[in-house]
């Protein structure tokens, strides 16, 4: 399904957009008056509270699903009341019912999920006098259209599944210390509400750039010049008219960034080029705020939502490109090459980096292709952990969508490693671990595929990283997991900081490691020990279903494992601050 709405997108992007050439800070978005949203399947949005799964039923808040159509709901102990076109009494924990004053008898119970009361979809549908389509209020099939919901208001309650196409084109002079380039963007309004500006973060303005310059000269929205302030670390665009609610804009931009000498996220170290944060990427939407950057050197200190990713590079020729999409073509032109390359699903953003002596291995593990990059560090040892890992990850959480992995030793201080979508780095300034690379393919699914609001809740990408790390070493190495628990356990007494505190709020990084990736993982391994592991991995499971490409709150995180881990208050008020 997300392949037929982007495909319009695309076309229109290729046809529409052509290259001709100034308001910022993330701040609050401009809601324009409410508007009706008709023509809506279930698949298409996501909801907050996120929707819970019961024996092949879908299960929705009532207060905050029937109120989108008109409804209401109200409950006290475990009786809840629900109207709309119909009236109902349910139940939580109870199949009997009464519609409109008849005894029914439901097929999945009602239950209380910490303070929401969830009913099952198809009679919440029948109270708004809505008939189920499609599988009846069974939990559809992941690529179908799913079920048919009647009109909904526009609420910050729901966003829909749609992804920009970002068609980016950049250039790279050694000589210059610069990367020139020029963005097409295909934006769908995915918010339930009408859009009057645009936000962009760019990174590399930020604290995190260590003196990097990304500067926007021009841009465009449907082939007019429209006024934008680029102030920052942030650009924000003013649209000619508000864009509704799944409406299409096309946006053109050009943009310099001055590449700073750095063995860094963002920087040039000898001949190698690592480009991360490199160009103007989409603020998403945190409540009613388009979220920033944080001011922090360590952590990740943005994130973004998910698109497709369209890129052509022109490097010195001589030089290696590996990058966060396949390869699909490659042209020399004199002393210059053009690389191309295409993300084939949603990913949060495009990093490369490029090298002219790297030696190249690759190796097939099932539909992916895996390559690495390196300069003599161990990089058979790399694909061989690497190559288990994704197997090992695909049976645990969910399928990789991707054809590509790719692997490179770079110089990169501070870190031993950084993930991004479909390509790690690796440092070869610091001592090479397997742990290391098991950790970043981890980050493939918590990080990518399921995202995170890295500032205030990167406990959750972050610590289930180094939660999946360990269940990895359990299944292939039980005397290496050992070793590592202990560590982490140890490494975790030092601390008694929340885990989601913001990355400003912790004030060191050393404070940050401490909190978030080893007093984390203790909290997973805590989750773990009450829900049981199969109960974890179905929250898990079901999370990667249902928040693949998107988003996850933390506080949806904390329904989900309540509901299937039977986790009470008491575990998160121990590491959760608030």
């Amino acid at each position: 399904m997300l392949k037929k709405i982007i495909t319009g997108v695309i076309i229109g992007l290729l046809g529409v957009i052509l290259f001709s050439g100034q308001v910022v800070s993330s701040g609050s978005t401009q809601h324009l008056p409410e508007v009706t949203i008709e023509r809506v399947t279930f698949k298409e949005i996501v909801m907050d509270p996120p929707p819970l799964e019961a024996g092949g039923h879908i299960l929705v808040s009532a207060e905050d699903f029937l109120p989108l159509a008109g409804g209401s709901a109200d409950w006290y102990k475990n009786r809840g009341i629900l109207r709309g076109s119909k009236g109902a009494t349910v139940t939580a924990g109870s199949l009997a019912a009464e519609v409109d004053g008849i005894p029914r008898r439901l097929e999945v119970a009602p239950v209380i999920v910490g303070d929401k009361f969830y009913i099952p979809l198809n009679l919440a549908l029948e109270i708004l006098g809505w008939p189920a389509a499609g599988n009846g209020g069974l939990a559809p099939e992941p690529e179908s259209t799913g079920i048919n919901l009647p009109p909904i208001r526009g609420k910050g309650s729901i966003h829909f599944r749609y992804y920009p196409v970002y068609d980016l084109q950049a250039s790279y002079d050694p000589a210059g210390e610069r990367l020139a380039g020029e963005l097409l963007l295909a934006y769908q309004n995915n918010y339930s509400f009408p859009l009057q500006e645009l936000h962009f973060n760019l990174p590399a303005n930020g604290v995190y750039g260590n003196g990097a310059e990304l500067t926007v000269s021009k841009v465009y929205v449907n082939n007019r010049p429209v006024p934008f302030n680029s102030r920052g670390s942030s650009l924000v665009v003013s649209l000619p008219v508000s864009l509704a609610p799944r409406e299409t804009l096309f946006l053109s931009l050009s943009f310099t960034t001055r590449v700073p000498p750095a063995a860094a996220r963002l920087g040039r170290s000898g001949n190698t080029l690592m480009a991360a944060g490199w160009y103007p990427l989409l603020a998403p939407q945190c409540g009613d705020t388009w979220a920033g950057m944080a001011g922090t050197s360590y952590g990740d200190p943005y994130f973004a939502g998910a698109g497709y990713y369209r890129v052509r590079l022109t490097l010195p020729s001589g030089y290696t490109v590996l990058a966060s999409a396949r390869e699909t073509g490659r042209s020399d032109y004199g002393t210059w090459t053009v690389w191309t390359f295409n993300s084939e699903h949603p990913i949060r953003e495009f990093a490369f980096a490029a090298a002219p002596d790297w030696q190249l291995i690759s190796r097939q593990v099932g539909a992916v292709r895996m390559v690495v990059a390196s300069r003599g560090e161990p990089a058979v040892a790399a694909l061989d952990v690497a190559g288990e890992a994704i197997n090992f990850f695909q049976a645990t959480f969910g399928p990789y969508p991707y054809s590509y992995l790719h692997l490179a030793f770079i110089p990169l201080d501070g870190l031993a490693g950084m993930e991004y979508p479909g390509f790690i780095v690796l440092s070869n300034r610091k001592s090479y671990s397997p742990a290391t690379v098991v950790h970043e393919v981890a980050h493939q699914w918590w990080y990518n595929l399921v995202g995170n609001d890295s500032i205030h809740a990167a406990w959750i990408d972050e610590s289930l990283a180094e939660y999946s790390t360990l269940l990895f070493y359990r299944r292939r190495d039980p005397a290496l997991y050992q070793v590592k628990l202990s560590e982490i356990r140890r490494l975790a007494g030092q601390t008694n900081q929340p885990i989601n505190l913001s990355l400003d709020d912790y004030g060191s990084e050393q404070d940050y490691r401490l909190a978030v990736y080893n007093r984390g993982a203790g909290f997973w391994l805590d989750v773990e020990a009450i829900a049981g592991t199969g109960s974890l991995q179905q929250a898990l499971a079901y999370i990667q279903r249902y928040y693949r490409h998107e988003i996850l709150p933390p506080q949806a995180l904390v329904t989900i494992l309540t509901y299937y881990g039977n986790v009470m208050p008491d575990l998160f008020t121990a590491y959760l601050w608030n």
